[in-house]
């Protein structure tokens, strides 16, 4: 999913090359302006449904979740659990992010930034977002409520739309 977004915002990011937009003499990279509006709506729409206090969305994902687990569930044990239990994960994981926020933010930065460089830190994001949901998903929620953590999210979303604008202007 990771290297199929910067592929896609990478070939944005090139469309912006042989479709130029200029505005009386002065070239505008909307491919950056488009990354910066979508990093900024994300990051609205994050703080937003943070501060919002629908607990009901947040039990019918984990519901969803929950749902989506149990069909995949093996019995755990030889060879071939495992193998059936990997490639079910990875189904499982590929859907579930294909299309969502970190996606679309994938593709945005992909277009307005280095994309050997969104590919590793969007892996490695999604490597220790995975880790600490494998090893402490439930300790950690303990700590941290999702709405704490929507927050962070969308602040930081906020935070790359900054930095996009600003390698914009310089």
């Amino acid at each position: 999913m990771t290297v199929v977004s910067v592929v896609l915002g990478r070939a944005f990011h090139y469309v912006d090359g042989i479709i130029p937009f200029s505005f009386g003499g002065t070239d505008f990279p909307v491919d950056d302006i488009a990354a910066a509006c979508l990093l900024v709506y994300y990051g609205v729409t994050t703080l937003l449904d943070a501060a919002s206090d629908d607990g009901e969305k947040i039990n019918e994902e984990q519901e969803e979740a929950e749902l989506a687990v149990s069909k995949f569930s093996g019995n755990g044990a030889g060879v071939m659990s495992a193998a059936g239990t990997i490639a079910s994960t990875f189904v499982l994981v590929f859907v579930a992010e294909w299309g969502d926020k970190s996606f679309f933010s994938t593709i945005a930065l992909a277009a307005a930034s280095s994309p050997l460089g969104v590919i590793a830190g969007s892996l490695a994001g999604h490597a220790l977002a995975a880790l600490i949901a494998v090893l402490g998903g439930s300790l950690l929620g303990t700590f941290l409520s999702e709405k704490i953590i929507a927050y962070i999210g969308g602040s930081l979303f906020l935070a790359f739309a900054a930095i996009t604008v600003v390698e914009i202007t310089t």
